[in-house]
């Protein structure tokens, strides 16, 4: 066997290994995503083929914000969906601190509790749990119901990945009559977007080989993609937003300023001490700037006599 051929092997042999790791359940699940069959007309709007992806979205006033998340969350998990988040929280509006005792203060907090909910629930039971969250809310600020059609982003996958299949089985087929007939392998080099077909060496099959795996992975994604699709089909997604009138919480707390104040005697020589300081400072002041004070002086003084000989002429 030619040395290029070891180099085209190595990602056929390793898929071939992944591939093989694969329970019958994963291997059914991307027999599914690569189908291009449906057991509809899917020409019909309305046929039960299309791959439809429901969504809500809700916001809404409730009486208590601790009780509708617990409602909703034991009401997704009994009907066989999944909390994917789950976060409560005090959005704080006003704070007040107001004199109580003398030794003593009251605090006031106004706040609202508030709730984030992403839900998983099955796709036939998304408008039962939204007419609950409707049953148990007293003000819904907005609800919003989508449901896009996915149908035709899945066919077009699974058509490239049965367009892709079909494609290396003709060239492993045609690979394998020149190996028979003793002519060297065609190899494809990648050049940019496209593959130009030569006559193989070893940089030959270098490059084919990262062709052929830039195209695997273009297969998985495709494949990854549609099961992505069918389980948004089969789970609808749920965003839910809670909120609840403004709750106010009054503390009394020790006033720390009157708690931490010295007697009146301790504070009573304080400030005479304070006032010596004071009273230092400004003399020391004053000594600092009597080059300005002799100078006022002899000005106030030459302006008197200018005065006076005004005066008397």
């Amino acid at each position: 066997m030619r040395p290029s051929l070891y180099y085209l092997l190595i990602p056929v042999l390793g898929f071939c290994a992944c591939s093989s790791h694969l329970s019958k359940e994963e291997q059914a699940m991307v027999a599914t995503a690569d189908s291009t069959s449906f057991s509809n007309d899917i020409t019909s709007i309305n046929s039960p083929s299309r791959k439809r992806v429901k969504s809500a979205d809700t916001r809404c006033r409730v009486p208590s914000v601790f009780k509708a998340t617990a409602q909703l969350e034991h009401l997704v998990t009994s009907l066989g969906g999944v909390v994917v988040e789950s976060s409560l929280s005090n959005e704080s509006v006003q704070q007040y601190q107001l004199p109580y005792s003398s030794d003593s203060i009251k605090r006031m907090l106004i706040y609202t509790p508030t709730a984030n909910l992403t839900l998983k629930v099955p796709a036939e039971r998304l408008d039962s749990v939204d007419q609950s969250l409707t049953a148990i809310a007293s003000y819904i600020e907005h609800r919003t119901i989508k449901a896009e059609d996915m149908t035709f982003k899945y066919l077009a996958n699974a058509l490239k990945n049965e367009q892709h299949e079909k494609k290396a089985a003709k060239e492993d087929a045609a690979a394998t009559r020149r190996e028979k007939q003793g002519k060297p392998p065609v190899e494809k080099v990648v050049t940019g977007d496209n593959a130009i077909v030569v006559a193989g060496d070893n940089a030959a099959a270098l490059n084919a080989a990262t062709y052929k795996d830039q195209k695997d992975e273009a297969v998985i994604d495709r494949q990854m993609s549609n099961l992505a699709i069918l389980d948004d089909v089969n789970y609808s997604t749920l965003t839910v937003q809670l909120y609840q009138p403004e709750v106010t919480d009054v503390q009394i707390v020790l006033n720390p300023a009157a708690v931490s104040r010295a007697g009146f005697g301790t504070e009573l020589l304080t400030a005479l001490k304070d006032g010596t300081v004071v009273l230092r400072n400004i003399f020391l002041f004053f000594v600092q700037i009597w080059p300005f004070l002799i100078a006022a002086v002899l000005a106030w003084m030459g302006y008197r006599k200018l005065q006076l000989r005004r005066t008397q002429e």
